[in-house]
C-alpha cells in the first residue's frame, strides 16, 4: 500500500496569518483611537465653548498686563465685574494709580505728581495735598470700554466667536500651562488644553491690550465689590481734574474799607460737564499786580444747575488786607481758582446702589 501523499502546502495558513495580522492591526488602531479620544476628550471648538460658558457665569474676572490706554501707558491688574465696573492698581505713565471706572465715570487715586500732569494750568491747584487723592478724569482718557470689551461676558463672546471660525489652533503653552492658541482677525486667545478649559491670555489690536486672565471665585468677587463700594464712598471728597469753570463777570465795589473786601464773580459752568455740578471757588487778592503781595483769600461753594452763569461771593478778611488798606491802599487784583467736585452725593449713592446688581 503506497504511503499517503505528502500534505500539499498551500496559502491557507498564510492567509489565516494575514487575516490574523489584519485583525491585530484593526485592534491596535481601535485601541489608539480610544486613547486619543479619552486624553483629548473635547474638540478645540468644544473647548472654546466650554471656556466661554464658564467665563460668562463669573461675577468678575482679573486681567493683568498692558491696557493700552490710548495716549497713556497703563500696566497692572484690574478686576472687571460682570456689570463692566473696573477696579485695581496700575502704573499710569510711571505713576502708581488706583483706578475705579463705573457707570460711565472714570476716577483715579494718585499723588500730586500725577495730578499736576493731568490738570491744566501753570500753577499747582490749591486743593492738591500731600499723599494720594481721588480725582475724576474724562472717561475717554482710557481707550477702553470695560463692559463691552473686557467684562466676563465680553470675553466669553470672543471665545464663542473664535469657536465659529475656520482657523485651526496651534498647540503651545502659556506660562507653563499646556495651551491652544487661536488667532482671529482682531484678537489672539490662549485657552488651557484640558477637559476643563479656561481662558489664559487675551490680546487685541482694538483696543490694544495684552492681558493674562485670572478667574475669580465667588468670595473673591465679593471682596472686589466690597472694595469698590468703600472707594466710591471716598469720592465725595474728590475733584474733577478735567473740568475748569471760567469767570463771566467780576462785580466791582464792596472793598472800600480796611475791614475786608467782599469778592463777587459770575461763574460759567465747566465745558462738557453735566449739571447740576458743585464748584468750590477760592478768591484771592494781590496788591499792585497779578503777582503782588498776597492780601488774603476766601472760599465759597456754589451749585450750577443750568448752563447759565451763577454768582459766587465771599469776603476776604485778613491782617494783610487791613494793613495794606490802612497804610497805602491803591490798586489790587482779584484771582479765582476752582475745585469742581468729582462726584455729587447723589452720584455716589447711585454708583453704590448699582453694585447691588453685581
Amino acid at each position: 500500500m503506497p504511503p499517503p501523499a505528502p500534505r500539499k502546502r498551500g496559502n491557507g495558513p498564510l492567509i489565516a496569518l494575514l487575516v490574523g495580522g489584519g485583525l491585530v492591526a484593526v485592534l491596535i488602531v481601535a485601541v489608539v483611537a480610544v486613547v486619543l479620544v479619552s486624553s483629548g476628550g473635547m474638540t478645540p471648538e468644544e473647548k472654546l465653548r466650554a471656556a466661554a460658558d464658564d467665563l460668562s457665569a463669573d461675577a468678575a474676572v482679573g486681567l493683568e498686563g498692558d491696557f493700552g490706554g490710548g495716549a497713556n501707558a497703563i500696566r497692572g491688574e484690574l478686576s472687571i465685574t460682570k456689570g463692566g465696573r473696573a477696579y485695581g492698581a496700575v502704573t499710569w505713565n510711571n505713576s502708581e494709580v488706583t483706578v475705579l471706572a463705573a457707570d460711565g465715570m472714570l476716577f483715579a487715586k494718585a499723588g500730586s505728581a500725577f495730578w499736576k500732569q493731568q490738570i491744566s494750568g501753570s500753577e499747582t491747584p490749591y486743593y492738591l495735598e500731600d499723599g494720594e487723592q481721588w480725582g475724576r478724569l474724562n472717561a475717554d482718557e482710557l481707550d477702553l470700554k470695560f463692559k463691552e470689551e473686557l467684562s466676563p461676558a465680553a470675553l466669553a463672546a470672543k471665545l464663542d466667536s473664535a469657536a465659529g471660525g475656520t482657523v485651526d489652533p496651534v498647540e503651545t503653552s502659556w506660562k507653563g500651562t499646556k495651551a491652544l492658541k487661536f488667532s482671529t482677525f482682531a484678537s489672539t486667545l490662549y485657552i488651557s488644553d484640558s477637559d476643563d478649559p479656561e481662558l489664559l491670555h487675551y490680546e487685541a489690536t482694538t483696543p490694544r491690550v495684552a492681558l493674562d486672565v485670572n478667574t475669580k471665585s465667588a468670595s473673591q468677587s465679593g471682596t472686589i465689590v466690597s472694595n469698590m463700594r468703600t472707594s466710591m464712598g471716598e469720592l465725595k471728597d474728590s475733584f474733577n481734574a478735567s473740568a475748569r469753570p471760567t469767570i463771566a463777570e467780576w462785580k466791582k465795589g464792596n472793598c472800600q474799607d480796611d475791614s475786608g473786601c467782599t469778592v463777587q464773580a459770575q461763574i460759567r459752568p465747566p465745558y462738557g460737564v453735566g449739571t447740576p455740578v458743585s464748584v468750590e471757588i477760592q478768591f484771592a487778592l494781590t496788591a499792585g499786580s497779578l503777582t503782588g503781595k498776597d492780601l488774603g483769600k476766601c472760599s465759597t461753594t456754589i451749585t450750577i444747575k443750568t448752563e447759565s452763569p451763577v454768582w459766587a461771593s465771599c469776603r476776604v478778611k485778613s491782617s494783610a488786607w487791613t494793613s495794606w488798606a490802612e497804610k497805602t491802599g491803591g490798586t489790587f487784583y482779584k484771582h479765582a481758582d476752582y475745585k469742581v467736585i468729582g462726584a455729587t452725593a447723589s452720584e455716589v449713592q447711585a454708583m453704590q446702589s448699582g453694585l447691588d446688581s453685581e
